[in-house]
């Protein structure tokens, strides 16, 4: 009997042994600090056109990126070339200085671009051009520019 006592006891040892034991959680590593979220920025996109009544359209767009202004100036003239393309410039106070890229006739254009926001228009500024520097075209006289081209803020599609 003595041997079925020692049996029976070194068993249960044995089985508690066996047993999981709760552990302590070791220390896991340290999760890195949650980086502070930026929240994503939001650029308003501001539209403006003319339209004729020969079905010709002048469109400007331009979106305020910190503290660039990137934006698409298209003329699209009734069976007539127009003038395609984008700018980047500044803008001081509601006047927006950029340099125009764009296509005419099949030829790629630069031209230095005037903008003046006032409440629900913008007037490009027009006057003499002269070859500036890398062949870009540049208003002549500032003193002696005209505002007349005029665009009427629309909903951006």
């Amino acid at each position: 009997m003595k041997i079925y006592l020692f049996l029976f006891l070194s068993g249960g040892l044995w089985l508690a042994g066996c047993t999981a034991t709760p552990k302590t959680p070791a220390a896991s590593p340290a999760a890195p600090a949650a980086e502070t979220a930026l929240p994503k920025a939001k650029f308003a996109v501001h539209c403006f056109e003319d339209r004729y009544p020969d079905g010709s359209v002048l469109s400007l767009q331009y979106t305020e990126y910190y503290d660039d202004i990137v934006g698409i100036l298209d003329y699209s003239f009734y069976e007539k070339d127009g003038a395609h393309g984008t700018f980047k410039g500044t803008k001081n106070g509601n006047l927006i200085t950029a340099t125009w890229s764009y296509t005419i006739e099949g030829s790629e254009q630069t031209e230095e671009i005037l903008i003046k926001i006032e409440g629900d228009k913008a007037l490009r500024a027009s006057g003499e051009l002269t070859e500036g520097e890398a062949g870009t075209l540049v208003l002549k006289d500032p003193a002696k520019l005209s505002w007349e081209e005029t665009f009427k803020r629309v909903a951006c599609d």
